[in-house]
């Protein structure tokens, strides 16, 4: 099971090729400040009951196979990562400053750090909501199937 402390380590991302069974493919990455940096393996897991809701609470899952680091999975792990960090580096270099200049009211305490959070939060956003409807039209597909 991978296991990282403050974001170093080793930690599962993403979720691939989804089955009727509820199982999908996911990989492990080693990570530096929570940023994936290099691809270890690819299982495909299923989630066991006991898992929490809580945001930071550990997981736990039943791993039905171990394979190599799936490439489309590891690219769009990648893409999504680098996504986040573009929109927050463009905060700080760009929108911030835009803030300072024009907007004064917005570029003062809490809105500042709340439009931050929604620059950063966005493309992770929609990557949950394409995650789920892919869920669904895999399961879809799985039942067309049997």
């Amino acid at each position: 099971m991978p296991s990282n402390v403050n974001g170093f380590g080793t930690k599962y991302y993403g979720q691939r090729d989804f089955r009727l069974d509820g199982s999908y493919v996911t990989t492990n990455f080693f990570c530096l400040g929570f940023f994936p940096v290099i691809p270890l393996h690819s299982v495909r897991v299923i989630p066991d009951p006991k898992n929490s809701w809580m945001p930071f609470s550990k997981n736990y899952y039943a791993i039905l196979e171990k394979r190599w680091p799936n490439p489309l999975q590891v690219l769009s792990i990648y893409l999504w990562s680098a996504a986040a960090a573009g929109m927050g580096i463009l905060f700080f270099w760009k929108i911030e400053p835009f803030l300072k200049d024009r907007g004064l009211w917005l570029a003062q305490g809490w809105a500042e750090a709340l439009l931050c959070g929604v620059c950063v939060v966005a493309p992770i956003a929609a990557g949950a909501l394409l995650r789920t409807l892919l869920r669904k039209r895999g399961q879809l597909q799985s039942a067309e199937n049997f």
